[in-house]
């Protein structure tokens, strides 16, 4: 049998009643519950269906052990702090959905990174650093987010409690909604916004989500820097969880991701005709494709890839074999792996044989420097290469007309000085290029085919060919 409902004087902190509460046909009141961290109640065979199904918030829930005629042998978890399980990675935030990240708890995320932002503007302002953010922003002071998730069933939720927490900060939002990482760095770039979250649980099983934090540049936040927006900013905030919603809530504005396709067209220009075969792992990338090149004198073979891990940072193509063997039989000129990361690429040349990321940077760098490097008189155009990358092609490349630049030796470091020295290019020996696109450090799949395009596009030449010429012609 049911208990009866709590007197007002001694009710619990988790009941609630008040006139608008369900009453039994006496006029006595109903117990009503609310979940950790929720602000609506719930009636009691809401709560009583959320312990049978597992309820992530019952974990924490005081009144978890009122089970009414559930089993005895009921499961419960010990009371655990969900934060003792986030992991604060170099990226971002990583953890279980539902068992430790979940909507309610990615709210108190997105109120943390909005408080955390609107104290590193006021500490701007106050210290006068600020100043060219405001006049590139007068209408309005405080910061604005750009927000974008991954394919992950979970995304979307965790995606829509940062967006809440962030609004409920007076932050504007605008939201890409299922996007590459790219794109969002690139509409980061497009509107000034101060920092980008990219939902996503990356690096991690399928059971997990999170979430990347970019701030300036297209970079990660700082973990070790003591200014206000950084990773132990964060941190310190979400400890304190002392937050005091804005008078006015933040905007909310979808971004079409046909408003991302237009920046990226200006990459597909003076093409010629073009046979090109177009691995992934998801038809979604294949048919953005097709919206890129349409209107363009390429034909384009779709093969689609079983989902996969594909070690390719030794330069291998025994998981890319499928590929080779369709260059082959379209007698395609190119052939192309895009990762489902939007940032991971791969080529082949007609003879289906593996393109090389030194040779892939060679004809990349010639195409950005409008021509054959070597024979112009403007300075040499700069390469950043990752430490490895540097030490092994440095000598290669500079007879070939270029400046390289050591990048340090991770992304971090070669994205940052990419940006600063104003190279064309940035590099490793890993399958992944950065382009200064605004000048932002980008690592973007489809630009970087764009490119590889375009560069072969200057001549007749087989693939094959034009690397080999342009190996040969060694200033």
């Amino acid at each position: 049998m049911e208990p009866d409902a709590p007197s007002a004087d001694n009710r619990p902190s988790h009941f609630s009643g008040d006139a608008a509460s369900p009453a039994t046909p006496g006029g006595e009141a109903l117990p009503t519950y609310r979940c950790p961290g929720e602000s609506y109640t719930i009636s009691r065979s809401v709560h009583l269906a959320r312990l049978a199904a597992h309820y992530p918030l019952c974990r924490n829930c005081p009144s978890r052990d009122d089970q009414g005629a559930l089993p005895i042998s009921f499961p419960t978890a010990p009371l655990l702090e969900n934060s003792e399980e986030e992991l604060i990675t170099e990226t971002g935030v990583r953890a279980v959905y539902l068992n430790v990240l979940h909507r309610t708890r990615a709210v108190q995320w997105g109120r943390a990174i909005g408080k955390t932002l609107i104290d590193h503007t006021r500490a701007c302002e106050e210290s006068g650093n600020g100043a060219e953010s405001i006049r590139e922003n007068p209408a309005r002071n405080s910061p604005h987010v750009v927000l974008g998730h991954d394919e992950r069933v979970s995304s979307p939720e965790i995606a829509a409690g940062l967006v809440r927490g962030l609004r409920q900060q007076g932050i504007d939002v605008a939201d890409l909604g299922f996007c590459r990482k790219p794109d969002l760095v690139d509409a980061m770039s497009q509107r000034q916004a101060a920092t980008a979250l990219f939902v996503t649980g990356s690096g991690y099983g399928p059971a997990w989500t999170g979430f990347d934090l970019l701030g300036p540049g297209g970079l990660f936040w700082d973990h070790e820097g003591d200014h206000h927006a950084s990773m132990a900013a964060l941190r310190r905030q979400m400890a304190t969880g002392e937050y005091a919603h804005a008078v006015v809530l933040g905007t909310y504005t979808p971004i079409r991701i046909a408003e991302q396709d237009l920046s990226l067209r200006e990459e597909f220009h003076a093409l010629r005709p073009l046979t090109i075969v177009c691995a992934a792992e998801n038809d979604l990338l294949v048919n953005r494709l097709s919206r890129l090149l349409e209107h363009r004198p390429c034909r384009l073979v779709h093969l689609t890839l079983p989902s996969a891990h594909r070690d390719l940072s030794q330069g291998e193509t025994a998981s890319l074999g499928e590929l080779q063997e369709a260059v082959r039989k379209e007698q395609a000129h190119l052939g192309c792996y895009f990762a489902a990361d939007g940032e991971t690429f791969a080529a082949i040349d007609e003879r289906g044989g593996w393109l090389g990321w030194k040779e892939l940077t060679l004809l990349l760098a010639s195409e950005l420097c409008e021509g054959e490097p070597g024979h112009t008189d403007r300075p040499a155009p700069a390469l950043c290469l990752t430490t490895s990358a540097y030490a092994a092609w440095k000598v290669d490349l500079e007879r070939c007309g270029f400046r390289c630049l050591d990048g340090g030796p991770s992304p971090a470091t070669l994205m940052r000085i990419l940006a600063v020295e104003q190279g064309v290019l940035g590099a490793g020996e890993f399958p992944r290029w950065w382009l200064r696109v605004r000048e932002f450090a980008v690592c973007d799949s489809l630009r970087i085919f764009g490119t590889l395009l375009r560069a072969l596009s200057r001549t007749d030449q087989p693939c094959s060919a034009r690397v080999k010429s342009l190996l040969e012609n060694r200033g």
